[in-house]
């Protein structure tokens, strides 16, 4: 691949926000109203990216997190927008009136909302089927052909969850755990609705992104998307693909993902996903690229950038015994490595991918990043260590071809971490005097300042950091489940226009 081959990225600055964080005056952000008014705040305030998280369907069994997706492929249907569905020329029914859910809550409800989802969309696939016009069916018929190859086995993994209520499929009938032919036949026939109406949930949620994203490209943004570098233990892509996956031939893990212990948790992470079978015989797995081939191909019809987390993972990867109780005891083992993304490069083009390359990093990471010439991570609440050659601290950065955030959905707000994660008096006089300021209420600006002003290519702001909220804004903390990880929402009071004016000027003073 060459260092360097990919172009860099325009000089510029953006916000980090996830989709089910935007208002939304039915409990979660949706693609309706909000985000595109999401996108008019973004270019008000001279913003020239917006950076999502996994757009996949999410579920309570993995506490709703978006870095846990029951598919890798498809949409989340809570996404979709009433409001808009409800202005189909083939909608008769009221969808809006019966919901539930018309709040400006801070925080999301999952369970109520997906309750509400299910009841709306139900009403709305009726509809569909009785009165869609001709046109309307041949575009819905054009969508699952085009998606076949994902949409087909999702459709029907979202119907046997239903029938087996779970999606833990290694705990349904032992024939169709394996996709006996027979089996596969059988479930087909019988839940025709129920594919039926999961297909149609894609085709809404597709048709609903488009717009998004085709009124992102009118105001000149880049959608930033993001890929977790594994699949959840619980998805259709294991079920269906698990020749990729080191399983025994029973079906069972032979050993599971994690990370060994780091910044973020003392005992490591054990995340428990499957692990790739990279190789076969000595050799790249064919299936396991052409899997990721498709996966790529996927998320750039949906975005214009990606991230990928755990970048590291493709170097080597920590393997752990599925009985291991936390993330300590492990063991690395070699990734797939350049030759994957030869082969990626080869299959899908010259996509633009941000390196999610934090944690444990040696030269042997850092040189296949180079190598891919991908951008890499850098963190500013890492950079405070009083270590002189931290490599986050913005003078230690020496190759522009990088992202800064002031942190990330991982890390507290920006706010929260200094007043309550920053001890001692020691370590805030040398936090202030870096960023050269006498009293604490002026640290979050000169903070956002510091990114902005720094070498690298892009500056990602968290929208927590510039409205200045505290730790109670926090979307996730690593290693924990439950509470309050993956809830938080803006308000539509909280989308505050000064604060974005005053993130305007520092773009233009430091030439984003």
């Amino acid at each position: 691949m060459g260092k360097n081959k990919h172009p860099r990225f325009e000089r510029g600055s953006g916000i980090l926000l996830h989709i089910a964080s935007l208002p939304g005056k039915f409990g979660i952000g949706n693609l309706g109203e909000a985000a595109f008014k999401f996108v008019d705040y973004l270019t008000d305030g001279g913003q020239k990216y917006w950076q999502i998280l996994p757009l996949g369907p999410v579920s309570s069994g993995y506490s709703y997190s978006p870095y846990s997706s029951y598919s890798a492929f498809a949409g989340n249907h809570l996404f979709i927008d009433p409001v808009s569905l409800q202005s189909e020329p083939w909608m008769r029914s009221d969808i809006l009136t019966d919901l539930k859910v018309k709040n400006n809550d801070e925080y999301i409800n999952f369970d109520i909302i997906e309750a509400e989802s299910s009841s709306f969309l139900g009403i709305a696939y009726n509809n569909f089927l009785h009165n869609s016009s001709v046109s309307d069916n041949e575009r819905f018929l054009q969508f699952c052909q085009n998606n076949k190859y994902w949409l087909d086995d999702y459709a029907l993994f979202n119907a046997l969850s239903i029938r087996f209520t779970s999606f833990n499929w290694r705990s349904w009938e032992e024939s169709i755990q394996k996709r006996d032919p027979e089996a596969m036949a059988k479930y087909t026939s019988e839940m025709k609705e129920e594919i039926g109406f999961t297909k149609f949930v894609q085709y809404t949620f597709e048709h609903q992104w488009n717009k998004l994203k085709d009124y992102c490209k009118k105001k000149k943004i880049l959608l930033i998307g993001d890929i977790p570098i594994y699949a959840g233990m619980d998805s259709v892509d294991v079920w269906a693909n698990t020749k990729i996956f080191q399983f025994s031939e029973d079906l069972s893990p032979l050993a599971v993902s994690g990370v060994p212990p780091d910044y973020f948790s003392e005992s490591g992470q054990k995340w428990g996903t499957p692990l790739y079978k990279w190789f076969s015989d000595g050799v790249a797995n064919e299936e396991t690229n052409d899997w990721w081939s498709d996966r790529i191909k996927r998320v750039m019809d949906l975005v214009d950038i990606v991230r990928i987390d755990h970048f590291r993972g493709f170097e080597s990867y920590w393997s752990i015994d599925p009985d291991s109780a936390d993330g300590k005891s492990g063991k690395w083992e070699k990734g797939p490595g350049i030759g994957f993304f030869d082969f990626l490069n080869k299959e899908t083009g010259s996509v633009r991918i941000i390196a999610e390359d934090l944690g444990i990093i040696t030269e042997k990471v850092e040189e296949l990043r180079r190598e891919t010439g991908f951008p890499g991570m850098k963190i500013l609440q890492f950079a405070f260590d009083q270590q002189p050659d931290n490599p986050y601290i913005p003078e230690n950065i020496s190759d522009p071809n990088c992202v800064i955030y002031t942190g990330t959905h991982d890390n507290n707000t920006s706010e929260g971490w200094f007043s309550s994660e920053i001890s001692g008096k020691g370590m805030k006089d040398y936090i202030k005097s870096y960023l050269n300021i006498e009293k604490e209420e002026d640290f979050l600006w000169k903070f956002i300042e510091t990114s902005i002003s720094s070498i690298a290519d892009i500056s990602i702001i968290p929208l927590q950091d510039l409205l200045g909220l505290s730790g109670n804004a926090r979307l996730n903390t690593p290693g924990t489940t439950g509470g309050s990880n993956w809830k938080w929402k803006a308000t539509s009071t909280s989308l505050n226009r000064e604060r974005m004016k005053k993130l305007r000027s520092l773009c233009s003073r430091f030439k984003r």
